[in-house]
């Protein structure tokens, strides 16, 4: 077997864990668990804080003009870091040097298969053990679609966070297929390599360092801007019937009808592990689209 060839990179980030425990109460993880849900002020809070990283990945390599910004590849909804990305693509669009180009790309992946057993543990990954993890990456990555246009060019792959480097290992080598010039790893979190493997459940506490009740999940839900991400709706159809039920009747109708699309887009949910969730979920629209039908005979409801 060929061996790949050795892909200069460099490691940026936010906030460093180096031991345990995680401090939960530190600034940075403020507006971390509300990112991840896609609310759109805390994607700007994040952005903000990791564009001037990309600034200086950019500065460490002057000769270099031509640069991609990218994150992990989507598949039917973004995630909190595609998000993060986008926005902070958006802040450095008028303050790079005269004659550095910085391109996004965003990385795509096959739609996964429905029945593949990695599907009904996706929302759980933040649990997983270190070596179930390097499996479920495994599967993911293999589902990723070939970038042409990253050959030659420096990347610069904006993530929330990096546990036990199992997707950093698996992007590594996607990308040295790919031909790049080198990778910089921007993290909102980046932990230790020997913590990681010690104690890969700390990110399962870092996404849930705010606890999120019902009434402040729909309040996430109607807030101005959201783009509720893959996480967000894995997070929503985790709850128990009787949260899910409650946070359905603290939409409203447009709400409701939301999420249901987004659920159908989304191939993970056509599992008999959802089923009873997602039978919830119509059950919570169909009233408003049976008032909006009209009758048979043409007539109005009600008359």
């Amino acid at each position: 077997m060929t061996s790949m060839p050795t892909l200069p990179e460099s490691v940026l980030c936010l906030h460093r864990v180096s031991r345990l425990p995680v401090d939960l109460g530190d600034p940075v993880f403020a507006c971390y668990s509300t990112m991840k849900l896609g609310d759109a002020a805390s994607v700007s809070y994040y952005a903000r804080l990791v564009a001037p990283l990309v600034e200086r990945a950019i500065a460490a390599d002057p000769g270099r003009r031509d640069w991609v910004l990218t994150a992990p590849a989507m598949d039917a909804l973004p995630s909190g870091a595609n998000l993060v990305c986008e926005a902070a693509d958006e802040l450095l669009r008028d303050r790079l040097p005269p004659g550095v180009a910085l391109r996004r790309i965003d990385l795509r992946q096959r739609t996964p298969d429905p029945r593949h057993r990695e599907l009904n543990r996706a929302y759980k990954y933040s649990r997983l053990s270190w070596r179930a993890r390097r499996r479920s990456r495994a599967y993911w990555h293999s589902l990723l679609i070939d970038e042409p246009e990253l050959a030659g060019r420096a990347v610069i792959f904006v993530n929330d966070i990096n546990v036990t480097g199992a997707q950093q290992d698996g992007m590594r080598h996607w990308f040295a297929r790919q031909g790049v010039a080198s990778v910089t790893w921007v993290y909102i979190v980046d932990v230790d390599e020997a913590v990681g493997r010690e104690a890969p459940e700390i990110e399962y506490a870092i996404n849930e360092s705010t606890p999120l009740t019902v009434e402040r999940l729909a309040a996430v839900l109607t807030s101005e801007g959201l783009r509720l991400t893959s996480k967000g709706l894995g997070r929503l159809l985790l709850l128990d019937e009787p949260d899910l039920e409650r946070l359905l009747s603290l939409l409203d109708e447009n709400g409701r009808e939301e999420l249901r699309r987004l659920v159908m887009i989304d191939r993970r949910y056509a599992t008999e592990e959802y089923a009873t969730k997602v039978a919830l979920l119509h059950r919570a629209c169909a009233p408003e689209q049976r008032r909006q039908q009209p009758a048979l005979d043409g007539s109005q409801p009600g008359q």
